[in-house]
């Protein structure tokens, strides 16, 4: 190996942030309901205008963590939660909690990046999609 290289490869170690993972990823997406606009979300009788809106913002995955920041105006969609219960693929559910402290559930599909990702919350049957924004 020539010293240029070995020199560069230690730079390169050197640098990269201990915490870093090769995951870390950050898009624009737009989260709306999976089966359209309907307030109802599977047959309930109690509208829930919340849901109905789209929801501008963009994902940030961090390590283990991944955030949705909102850009829409009320309500305020954003959320946070904890990808350590993944599957090694990327894929999975895990839970997080609103402000309410009511449980809600994200479920990803196996892959890294960019990807769509469905919340769900434990008290009605509203299934949101989240899609990277064209």
């Amino acid at each position: 190996m020539s010293l240029g290289l070995l020199l560069t490869t230690l730079i390169g170690l050197a640098s990269a942030s201990p915490n870093s993972s090769a995951a870390d990823a950050t898009w624009a997406a737009v989260g709306t309901l999976e089966d359209g606009t309907s307030p109802y979300c599977g047959g309930g009788t109690i509208p829930m205008p919340e849901w109905v809106g789209r929801a501008d913002g963009q994902v940030d995955i961090k390590g283990n963590t991944l955030t949705f920041k909102s850009t829409s105006p009320v309500p305020n969609h954003s959320f946070t939660v904890d990808l350590k219960g993944l599957q090694p693929d990327g894929s999975g559910r895990v839970v997080g909690k609103d402000g309410k402290n009511r449980e809600f559930y994200i479920t990803l599909d196996p892959g890294s990046g960019a990807r769509p990702f469905h919340l769900t919350y434990s008290y009605n049957a509203c299934r949101r999609i989240y899609s990277p924004r064209a």
